[in-house]
């Protein structure tokens, strides 16, 4: 029987022999979100960028994705490409990816980084909520208008900090992604059906180092209370930086990576 990933689409970059860290996107991303901060830690490390299914280039059967199934993609990835123990880094969707991999394989990894990511609703009735809006807006993907959609998702309160030339930006970046796609991908890795993670928190004993921005206050809520839980875990809180740490604030976030990457993984 087939796997989930037929293809991974990916980017690479910096000597096979240094440290690997595995970067995963967020929602509507691809792997080359991640160049800019490849171009700054490539020369002391092998930096390896996927394509999440639904996203880019990668060739995966959507009808079978969940997250137990891409989850052992991932380690599947890891052990065909030989990476061994890599850092783990993801933001948003890809952060909670990252978690759910890391707490299933934790043999696989030595560290974890998390940009603006939750480890779950706790609250059934919280999930069954949020399974009805991401529903609602995987609707408004499959009408087709990839640019309509953009607009209207980066209207909601947690981008409402950011200006609108950055919003144009962002829109025009992601507006080749096929809608189909992304609303399959968005229904299957919905946080309304994803099982929440706090209680295992604790059970992670290997580096980490949670980042948000100081203007998303429900993140910086989230991440606080996952520093508490995480035994061996660094909390960043960037001024200045909304969700979208790595764009809003490329600078700070490069540092606050590069000095834990040297304190605990290179």
């Amino acid at each position: 029987m087939p796997g989930l990933i037929q293809n991974w689409n990916y980017h690479s970059a910096g000597k096979a022999e240094n440290t690997p860290l595995v970067f995963l996107h967020g929602f509507m991303g691809s792997c080359h979100i991640w160049t800019p901060t490849f171009h700054q830690i490539a020369g002391s490390a092998h930096c390896v960028a996927l394509d999440l299914p639904g996203h880019g280039n990668t060739e995966a059967d959507l009808e079978h994705l969940d997250f137990d199934s891409l989850t052992d993609a991932i380690i599947d990835f890891i052990d065909d490409q030989k990476l061994n123990r890599p850092l783990l880094v993801g933001y948003s969707l890809g952060g909670r990816i990252a978690l759910h991999t890391a707490l299933k394989h934790p043999e696989h990894f030595r560290g974890l980084v998390i940009e603006s990511a939750s480890p779950g609703i706790e609250d059934e009735k919280e999930r069954i909520t949020r399974f009805d809006n991401d529903s609602m807006w995987g609707e408004k993907l499959r009408g087709g208008d990839m640019r309509a959609f953009l607009t209207e998702w980066y209207r909601q309160p947690v981008f409402s900090y950011l200006g609108p030339e950055v919003i144009e930006k962002i829109i025009n970046k992601k507006s080749s992604n096929d809608p189909l796609k992304l609303a399959e991908a968005m229904l299957r890795l919905s946080q309304g059906i994803q099982t929440p993670l706090w209680d295992r928190l604790a059970q992670w004993k290997k580096p980490t180092l949670l980042v948000t921005g100081e203007l998303d206050v429900k993140y910086c809520r989230i991440l606080e209370r996952a520093h508490s839980l995480i035994p061996d875990s660094t909390l960043s809180i960037i001024p200045g930086a909304g969700h979208i740490v790595h764009l809003e604030q490329s600078k700070e976030f490069i540092r606050v990576l590069k000095s834990f990457l040297d304190s605990y993984i290179l």
